[in-house]
């Protein structure tokens, strides 16, 4: 089966409905990964203390 896409300047596009359903698939993934990794990035350490040293 295919899918036909019209654009607003007349030129129409056609893909096959498992290439479509193969693509939205590969965007949820990526979205998802993306997401899981933002989840599982290090967190910054505890704010870090000033060392005060005495200057001459």
């Amino acid at each position: 089966m295919k899918i036909v896409k019209k654009s607003a300047n007349g030129h129409s596009r056609e893909q096959l409905l498992k290439e479509y359903f193969l693509n939205a698939y590969l965007i949820a993934v990526l979205k998802r990964v993306g997401e899981e990794a933002g989840r599982l990035r290090p967190r910054p350490a505890a704010k870090m203390v000033e060392a005060k040293i005495p200057v001459r």
